[in-house]
């Protein structure tokens, strides 16, 4: 270290500002020398981190009366165009980028003009930027093409799907993704995501980090209207990069008939990292479930919640067979899983379930409904139904269950029927079994006194926790 301080002083700066931002507060504290030469930097230093660590369009720690202001802000960025623009005139910036909410891209800036909504002094550092693209020439995409289709969307007001994907090419240390509510994947931005998913998997270049090969988690976000929804396949890709052990989509739709097709592009080691996935809101058929479990061996949480597609009319859901899906892809390694109804426009489908199949299940949460529809299948006369419905919709791994009522006619029977005897049959059936939680959405006083009197002395014989929720459990397999 003296050889290294007693370098003169215009090579140490330079070293400084190479530091930035992964090693610029060890370097600042390794002695008085290098610290007063750290000094003027430390202001900026810390304005990127707060802007850009964890990241969102239109962040600011100013006041702001007026969205058009956003735009002359010197840290803020309101478009995937502006955050390219921030990283081509200082490419330091792509560094401190840790957490991206990408969601609000396009909606600071529709509507306005391109001179309001960009910087121009800019656009020579943007189009050298783009023109020596590495990605760009993997994917085979001509740079004076892909700048001019940003231009065309900046020149019309709206959101570019060319700026988002371009500025996924430029984040060496990105942990956490959230793609743009307006994601709508096109030929020559697939092209280039399939670059940056083959780089992600090289071994890196000394000093030179692929982007996006550090990403842990990955999220997604629309609406339930028909133009916004998040289809499925469109996920596949960013779930094969190397790290990514958790998926959130909010409002993901996914269709058996259409999903198979897009699985040999990007699928030739399956989702190998990931862990956890959680769907909520989403519409995904029994088909496509299970076609995107069978490339997760090592998933251990599973989160979904139904809501009824919004593309007109009733739609029944077979939640028999979406369960029954879910048990033949991931029966053998699935730890956590949770079912749930956000809204459903239709019936669920009569059938019988079984979860047997769930070797190392510990935590479940189910509809209600499920016994329901198993009892209708069943028959209301058929002498030994009671142990069939105790042993099968909870799997003898399970020490965590959680039923939601969802107010479908006949619960209480149900309830009544899954919990006979339950002292006398938990031994043999459920053994592993600690703690039972019941919801409603409704309040939780429309449950029999007499008939939770009869729960609570089964369970409490049984050496069970019951407890009436008012709410779901909340859990997310990522403590």
């Amino acid at each position: 270290m003296p050889a290294f301080t007693q370098l003169p002083n215009e090579p140490l700066e330079n070293a400084i500002l190479h530091s930035l931002p992964e090693g610029f507060e060890s370097l600042a504290l390794t002695c008085k020398h290098l610290y007063a030469l750290c000094t003027p930097h430390i202001k900026h230093h810390n304005r990127l981190r707060w802007h850009f660590d964890s990241f969102e369009y239109g962040k600011t720690d100013l006041v702001v009366q007026h969205k058009l202001s956003l735009h002359v802000l010197p840290y803020t960025a309101c478009s995937a165009f502006n955050l390219i623009a921030r990283i081509a005139v200082e490419p330091t910036v792509a560094h401190y980028v840790g957490e991206a909410d990408f969601e609000k891209d396009g909606q600071f800036t529709r509507g306005i003009s391109h001179t309001f909504a960009t910087d121009t002094s800019r656009d020579e550092a943007v189009t050298r930027l783009l023109a020596e693209s590495s990605y760009l020439r993997e994917a085979g995409l001509e740079w004076q093409e892909y700048y001019a289709a940003i231009e065309d969307d900046l020149d019309a007001a709206r959101y570019s799907q060319y700026a988002a994907a371009f500025v996924l090419t430029l984040l060496p240390n990105l942990k956490v993704l959230k793609l743009p509510r307006e994601w709508k994947p096109v030929a020559a931005t697939n092209k280039l995501l399939e670059a940056i998913m083959r780089r992600s998997k090289r071994a890196p270049i000394p000093h030179h980090k692929p982007s996006m090969a550090q990403v842990t988690r990955f999220e997604v976000s629309a609406s339930q209207d028909v133009d916004e929804s998040f289809h499925l396949d469109w996920a596949t890709c960013f779930l094969t990069l190397p790290h990514v052990r958790s998926f959130w989509g909010l409002g993901c739709v996914g269709t058996g008939d259409g999903y198979g097709a897009i699985t040999s592009a990007y699928l030739p080691n399956g989702f190998q990292s990931l862990e956890a996935v959680h769907f909520m809101s989403a519409s995904i058929d029994d088909k496509a479930i299970a076609g995107f479990l069978k490339h997760t061996p090592n998933l251990k949480t599973l989160r979904y919640s139904h809501t009824t597609n919004n593309n007109g009319g009733l739609q029944d859901w077979d939640l028999c067979r979406f369960v029954a899906a879910i048990e033949r892809e991931t029966g053998s390694h699935l730890v956590e899983l949770s079912i749930s109804i956000d809204e459903l426009r239709g019936s669920i489908t009569l059938g019988k379930v079984s979860m047997r199949g769930f070797c190392r299940l510990e935590k479940l949460e189910l509809p209600l409904e499920i016994t329901i529809c198993t009892l209708h299948a069943l028959g209301e006369h058929q002498s030994n139904y009671s142990d069939l419905v105790l042993g099968d919709p909870i799997p003898a791994s399970v020490s965590q269950l959680s039923l939601i009522s969802h107010g479908m006619d006949g619960w209480e029977k149900a309830l009544s029927i899954l919990f006979r005897d339950f002292a006398a049959r938990k031994g043999s059936q459920v053994a592993a079994l600690k703690e039972i939680y019941l919801s409603w959405p409704i309040d939780v006083d429309d449950l029999d006194e007499k008939q939770y009197a009869t729960l609570a002395v089964e369970t409490q014989k049984a050496g069970v926790v019951l407890d009436i929720l008012s709410d779901p459990l909340t859990w997310d397999g990522e403590e």
